[in-house]
């Protein structure tokens, strides 16, 4: 096999995904690659000749492919799909449109897709194309999503809120409310309870997995300082999903706030058709990890270093 060849079956498809996804100049993918511009060029030619460059990136880059497979054998998950190592900055982005180009390459008609909390999972929206089929439909897992909903992009399908094309059921309630009678009364409303029946029949749900970092989001459960954190920590969180924290051997805490939550809780999610997992960074390694113990998720898209780590884990 000669040079160009390869670096055809090597690099093809982290340099179409940095060019085409995320828009890095061909100059930073050389640097990146440690190959020069000229070579990088004549990769993206000739994945566009190839079809490694059709509407998805889909190249046989034979390292990411088997660190897909170890991860499937590893944690017995039914798909593993990643992005190439990007910087911290870009992660969340990546596993949007990763997020978005899964679901299009396995929707299949009048599918129901569910989405949970987190601007990670809700930004897929933004980033799916007009090939998934018209009879498409999505729901929310819990409540509190609607500002996540509503943001408008200029180079997308519409936003849940604002012209999106596939019918959008969305749980009409905060995430969390102040009492747990008032969380009964919210249950009890049909609307309420129509919506989050119809989430658990989801052919595909796709959610995020939270840290317990400063960075985390975790002031909307409630938490507004450090030393609440630190409580959480001491309590055994590792990690949170809709707003429900777990400990490291993926088992749900038992804190006040879990029975004022409006949410499909973990060991709901646990028995769904089939539930994804969508995060990434060496923040959460220690979060997905107790979420895989715990069964909730059934596969994972995440990135090239957390899948590194992830191997050496259990």
């Amino acid at each position: 096999m000669n040079t160009a060849m390869r670096d055809q079956k090597k690099f093809a498809s982290r340099a179409s995904w940095y060019y085409y996804k995320t828009g890095m100049t061909q100059g930073d993918i050389a640097k990146r690659l440690g190959i020069n511009r000229s070579r990088v060029i004549n990769i993206l030619n000739e994945s566009r000749q190839n079809g490694t460059i059709t509407i998805h990136v889909k190249g046989e880059d034979a390292e990411l492919m088997e660190l897909e497979e170890q991860l499937k054998e590893k944690w017995g998950l039914r798909d593993v799909f990643l992005v190439p190592e990007v910087s911290p900055e870009q992660i969340k982005n990546d596993l949007s449109m990763a997020g978005a180009q899964y679901l299009e390459m396995t929707i299949v008609e009048e599918s129901l897709i569910a989405l949970g909390w987190g601007e990670t999972v809700s930004g897929i929206t933004r980033n799916l194309g007009r090939i998934i089929p018209e009879s498409t439909s999505f729901v929310t897992l819990c409540g509190g999503v609607m500002h996540y909903l509503s943001e408008r992009t200029t180079d997308c399908v519409g936003t849940p809120l604002s012209g999106f094309q596939y019918s959008f059921h969305v749980i009409p309630t905060p995430l969390m409310v102040g009492s747990i009678d008032l969380r009964d009364q919210m249950i009890d409303e049909p609307e309420v309870q129509q919506v989050m029946e119809m989430a658990k029949l989801a052919d595909i749900a796709m959610v995020g997995i939270g840290s317990l970092m400063p960075s985390t989001e975790f002031g909307r459960f409630g938490y507004k300082s450090q030393n609440e954190l630190d409580l959480l920590k001491k309590r055994g969180a590792v990690g949170e999903m809709h707003g429900e924290y777990f400990n490291a051997e993926g088992e749900p805490l038992e804190l006040e706030h879990h029975q004022r939550l409006i949410t499909t809780h973990l060991q709901s999610l646990a028995k769904m058709k089939h539930v994804v997992g969508v995060a990434g960074g060496k923040e959460k390694i220690e979060a997905i990890e107790a979420a895989l113990k715990g069964g909730f998720i059934h596969s994972l898209i995440s990135d090239e270093e957390t899948a590194r780590i992830l191997l050496t884990l259990m």
